[in-house]
């Protein structure tokens, strides 16, 4: 059932993030948003769905105007102007990840997945075989999941829902008027968004779970690690399906973050018991270009960020760290000392934005490495925000489930400050100075009235002993040296 109020304009130039992480190469950077810092346009609050009312929105894109967020039963859509929900497609109950959008002249095509097989559980299930044949479609509800599409102008399916083998939490990624998807079982289906057909499925080897990666005709996927085999990224032909090449890390690593892509380089996170390194691959043959340990465990599901000539990285405990995109050198880190998971860092100029788990907003300047604004913590977590003109569109979870719209505060203020983990000897020095001078004064009155009840240190005249010669106690002592 689909649901559109009277009236919804579709604005086709409204500026677009038609997917997770913004496109197809996952950099999570945009050229133009609003400037740091902000202040809340508007919010709408959705109470979690499914079963229990455990179950969020997914990560946003923005799209004919429209901010659009997938629920675990819905597919929303709302102004982004004023925040007003304008859309509500059902969706067949399903993990909570994004969905995309394929312009396509005036019209625009919502592609979501959907289906969760026997329902939520408490950890990754054990995915069955899909008794639809490679290529086919189907329409049968129940099963594992689906890749289903609207068309947001005319508000009809353009095609049968697609059957996945396996449950996809992958969200889904559009290139070229094919979409992609990945699924628990490890397969990656290629859809064509024209009639619904299937271009190809291709076996990863392992689980696919995270984001997937379209650039320079490849299809980048994160193959997640078990007892058997390391985690590796996955290099998929975009056209056929067959594997090009697969990069397995140096050290020895458990899982695998999602991918991004900037020029003939891809970037990724291995994290294992002892180190989690970020590496850049070469797009060509899947060589290690070089690696950089990074400090503690990351966010699967967030690819490195990209832009400005540098890679960024948060660690679940919200240190963030630039590299240098060509030697992974590292020109600058900040410990924010807040936990970060499931909340998606995004490049806006020259900001990088960081949301926490604890409900906080840190904009840090990405040339200095110093933190400009930051918005205090109320404890809801705020898992992402996408920019869309001069607006920032954000998800949050906890009491304050929903979502929100920030723009530029003219009269917020901005601070320079830099990370806790720089040492400013200048400022040290200075402080230490300052916390002197009470010391120092506090030493010299407590001397002064203890002096007078003390007495002198050594008598006025030399103590005489009738068997030792008199000496004068300030006389060095000729004995032999220490």
């Amino acid at each position: 059932m689909i649901v559109v109020l009277a009236g919804l304009a579709l604005a086709q130039t409204a500026p677009s993030w038609t997917e997770f992480q913004g496109g197809p190469a996952k950099t999570g950077s945009a050229a133009d948003g609003p400037e740091p810092g902000y202040r809340q346009s508007w919010s709408t609050p959705f109470a979690p769905g499914g079963p229990g009312g455990r179950f969020g929105l997914s990560t946003p894109i923005v799209a004919g105007g429209l901010a659009v967020a997938v629920g675990p039963e819905q597919v929303l859509g709302l102004d982004l102007a004023s925040g007003e929900q304008v859309l509500a497609v059902d969706r067949e109950l399903g993990p909570s990840v994004p969905a995309a959008a394929e312009p396509d002249g005036t019209d625009t095509t919502i592609v979501y997945t959907e289906g969760w097989g026997d329902g939520p559980p408490t950890r990754t299930p054990t995915a069955a075989a899909s008794p639809t044949e490679p290529g086919g479609t189907s329409t049968e509800a129940g099963g594992q999941s689906r890749l289903a599409a609207f068309d947001l102008r005319t508000e009809e399916a353009p095609w049968p829902p697609v059957r996945l083998d396996g449950v996809s939490r992958t969200g889904v990624t559009i290139a070229d008027g094919i979409a992609f998807v990945g699924t628990d079982a490890g397969e990656v289906t290629a859809v064509d968004l024209a009639d619904g057909s299937v271009d190809w499925r291709a076996e990863a080897g392992a689980t696919v779970g995270t984001p997937l990666t379209v650039a320079d005709g490849l299809v980048l996927v994160g193959a997640q690690g078990d007892r058997d085999q390391q985690p590796a990224v996955v290099a998929l032909d975009v056209e056929t399906g067959e594997q090009r090449w697969r990069h397995e890390p140096a050290v020895a690593s458990a899982v695998v973050s999602a991918v991004s892509v900037q020029g003939d380089t891809a970037f990724s996170i291995f994290t294992g018991l002892s180190e989690a390194s970020v590496v850049a691959i070469g797009m060509e043959d899947g060589a290690e270009r070089w690696r950089r340990r990074a400090g503690a465990a990351f966010d699967v599901a967030v690819p490195p960020v990209l832009g400005g000539g540098s890679v960024f990285v948060v660690d679940l405990l919200g240190h963030v760290r630039a590299l240098d995109v060509a030697t992974g050198e590292e020109r600058w880190d900040f410990a924010l000392n807040a936990p970060v998971f499931r909340s998606v860092p995004t490049l806006v100029g020259s900001s990088l934005l960081v949301p926490t788990l604890e409900g906080d907003l840190s904009v840090i300047d990405i040339d200095s490495g110093e933190l400009v604004w930051r918005r205090t913590a109320d404890g809801s977590p705020l898992r992402t925000l996408v920019p869309a003109g001069d607006t920032l569109i954000a998800v949050r979870g906890g009491a304050l489930s929903g979502v929100e719209a920030f723009e530029h505060d003219a009269e917020a203020t901005l601070v320079r400050e830099a990370s806790p983990t720089t040492l400013a000897f200048g400022r040290m020095l200075g402080a230490m100075a300052l916390a002197a001078i009470p010391i120092l004064a506090s030493v010299i009155l407590l001397g002064r009235a203890l002096v007078p009840r003390m007495g002198p240190a050594f008598p006025d005249e030399p103590v005489v002993d009738d068997d030792e010669p008199v000496r004068d106690p300030w006389e060095e002592d000729e004995g032999p040296a220490s």
